[in-house]
C-alpha cells in the first residue's frame, strides 16, 4: 500500500507541475517551480475514516477508508491520499425499469424475467489537493478542494451475469471529486474530522459524508514568542 500511495504521489506531482506551466507564461513557469517545494513530500500523518455514502440509483451504505497526508506542497495547500471501500445494490425501482424494459423486447408476451438484486462495490484510490486558509498550528483547520481517483467497480447479479450489462457496469477508471471539510486537533499528533466529499464516476455520482481521525508522525509546534 505504501509503494502505491508513493507512486500515486510522483504522479500527482507530475499532473499538478504539468497543469501550472501550462496555464503559465515562460516567467510565470519558473516562479511555478520555486512556490512548489515537491520535495517536502513526505507521508506525515495515516488515519481512518467512516460515514455514509450516496451514489445515484443505489441505495446509500456505509463507506470504510483510510486517509494519508503527505504535507504541504505550498503555502496553505496540502496534498492528502486516501483508499476507500463500499458496497450497495442499485434500487428496487431501477431493477424494475430494466425488467420491464427487457420483456418489451421478448417474443413471447406470456414470458417474464425473474427479478434479482444488483449488487455494486467500488474500491478507490483518490488523490487530494487542499487548499487550508489557517496555519499548520491552528487548532482548527478548515478546507476545501478537488482530486483524482482510480475507481474499480464490481457488479454482480444472475440477473446480468456474463452479458454486457455487466461488462459495461464492471469499470476501472478515473473519476473527479470536490471535498470540503473541517479538522480539529485536540492533541499534538492526533486530529478528528468531518468531510463531505462528492465524486464524479463516469454515469456514477455519490456523495460521501466521512468522520475520521488521524495520528501525525510530524507536525509543527506553535512557535515560542521571545520577550526581551
Amino acid at each position: 500500500m505504501r509503494r502505491l500511495i508513493d507512486s500515486f504521489v510522483g504522479i500527482f506531482a507530475l499532473a499538478l507541475l504539468a497543469a501550472s506551466l501550462a496555464c503559465a507564461s515562460p516567467a510565470d513557469a519558473q516562479n511555478v517551480f520555486q512556490r512548489l517545494d515537491l520535495d517536502k513530500l513526505r507521508l506525515e500523518g495515516i488515519g481512518v475514516a467512516t460515514g455514509p455514502v450516496s451514489p445515484s440509483t443505489i441505495l446509500s451504505a456505509p463507506s470504510y477508508g483510510i486517509q494519508a497526508d503527505y504535507g504541504e506542497i505550498a503555502p496553505h495547500l496540502r496534498v492528502g491520499f486516501s483508499g476507500s471501500f463500499w458496497s450497495s445494490r442499485f434500487d428496487d425501482k431501477t431493477v424494475d425499469r430494466f425488467i420491464t424494459q427487457l420483456e418489451q423486447s421478448l417474443s413471447n408476451p406470456d414470458d417474464s424475467i425473474k427479478f434479482d438484486h444488483v449488487k455494486v462495490s467500488t474500491i478507490s484510490i483518490e488523490a487530494d489537493l487542499r487548499y487550508t486558509p489557517t496555519n499548520a498550528h491552528a487548532a482548527v483547520q478548515p478546507y476545501i478542494g478537488g482530486g483524482l481517483g482510480l475507481h474499480i467497480v464490481n457488479a454482480e447479479s444472475k440477473l446480468i451475469q456474463n452479458t454486457f450489462v455487466e461488462s459495461a457496469l464492471d469499470n476501472i477508471g478515473a473519476g473527479i471529486s470536490a471535498i470540503a471539510g473541517v479538522a480539529i486537533l485536540p492533541a499534538h499528533r492526533v486530529s478528528v474530522g468531518v468531510e463531505a466529499r462528492y465524486t464524479v464516476l463516469g454515469t456514477i455520482r455519490f456523495g460521501t459524508v466521512r468522520a475520521g481521525a488521524m495520528f501525525h508522525f510530524s507536525r509543527p509546534t506553535t512557535p515560542k514568542v521571545s520577550t526581551p
